[in-house]
């Protein structure tokens, strides 16, 4: 079974690049920001104000829960495997994701794991390097990068996989067997950390093993270098989850630097190019605010709709002027 490995990694040093420092900020620790896991109230509202990311974390772990404990394995005929129903209808192979045109794999195979292990690694890169770009990209563009990185991991393995079937000489190409499943997040994963490397490529990265620190950059790129030897010359006996690690590393290495590309990754659900209408007040929410107030509110909408990158110069300061404010 291909199984993408996670990777060791230790915890990210406080104290970031040469950023806006926006996770210095009063207004991005009160559970507008997108990687925290919520804030007060009751348990609907603190559910409703989860980022992206922490629902990610949690339906990775709910699935993997699902699996170990509730559901049966059993042996498909239609797959020739052995697993349980969510493995045997999400795993992504070349035999079922393009002989059988099932393309919903594609994504079905990115929440899906081998161990505990495995999900530990990737949750653990989900968890410290995840918020960092839904802040950068707002929550619905970092939900399609997300998908977007591990789509294109799912791709490069199976071409790669029909290189290698069709016996083509190219390094890297898997001569595996079409029915060989693929399944982790760790393409997502790698795109996310090679974008985090395009944002803040002076943050320091400490490693646990071995126990040393790295800029930012340094980890991602050296850690995309690995993969790609890995699968060039199969030291990790694991080609197709580096083949899928490269596919996702690329991925976000394109789109975090055309993160427009991503605006319209949703509109088979609806036009996300108009504006949303605000909501008017409640009853008992008659105060008004002071015309600063209402335009640091609009700034960090727009931050939570599109963003950082996203906003102007002008409007950067304005979030600087409130912070400023803030601390006296």
């Amino acid at each position: 079974m291909i199984d993408p490995d996670g990777f060791g990694l230790g915890a990210t040093q406080a104290g970031r690049g040469s950023g806006m420092g926006i996770y210095d900020r009063e207004y991005v620790r009160d559970g507008r920001g997108g990687g925290g896991f919520g804030g007060g109230g009751g348990p609907a509202r603190r559910l409703s104000g989860w980022s992206f990311n922490t629902w990610l974390i949690a339906i990775n772990v709910a699935v993997f829960v699902l699996q170990a404990l509730v559901l049966r394995s059993y042996q498909s005929s239609w797959t020739g495997l052995t697993g349980d129903w969510l493995f045997q209808w999400g795993h992504f192979s070349t035999r079922l994701g393009f002989g059988a045109l099932e393309v919903w794999r594609l994504v079905t195979f990115q929440f899906l794991h081998g161990g505990i292990v495995h999900l530990a690694f990737n949750m653990i890169g989900l968890y410290f390097f995840g918020g960092l770009v839904e802040q950068y990209l707002g929550k619905k563009r970092y939900a399609a990068f997300y998908l977007m990185c591990g789509l294109c991991g799912g791709l490069l393995y199976l071409l790669l996989n029909l290189v290698g079937y069709v016996g083509v000489p190219l390094p890297g190409a898997l001569d595996v067997h079409p029915r060989t499943p693929l399944i982790g997040a760790s393409a997502g994963v790698f795109g996310v950390i090679v974008a985090c490397a395009f944002i803040a490529p002076n943050t320091v990265v400490q490693l646990l093993f071995p126990p040393i620190p790295l800029k930012m950059k340094t980890f991602a790129y050296g850690y995309v270098a690995l993969a790609a030897a890995n699968l060039i010359f199969n030291w990790s006996g694991n080609q197709g989850g580096d083949a899928a690690h490269l596919g996702g590393a690329i991925a976000g290495f394109f789109f975090i630097r055309r993160p427009h590309l991503l605006r319209e990754f949703f509109d088979v659900f609806g036009n996300s190019s108009k504006p949303k209408a605000r909501p008017g007040p409640r009853a008992g929410q008659r105060k008004r605010k002071t015309p600063d107030e209402a335009e640091v509110d609009r700034v960090l909408d727009k931050v939570q709709r599109e963003g950082l990158h996203s906003l102007t110069s002008a409007e950067k300061k304005i979030l600087q002027r409130a912070t400023d404010d803030r601390r006296g």
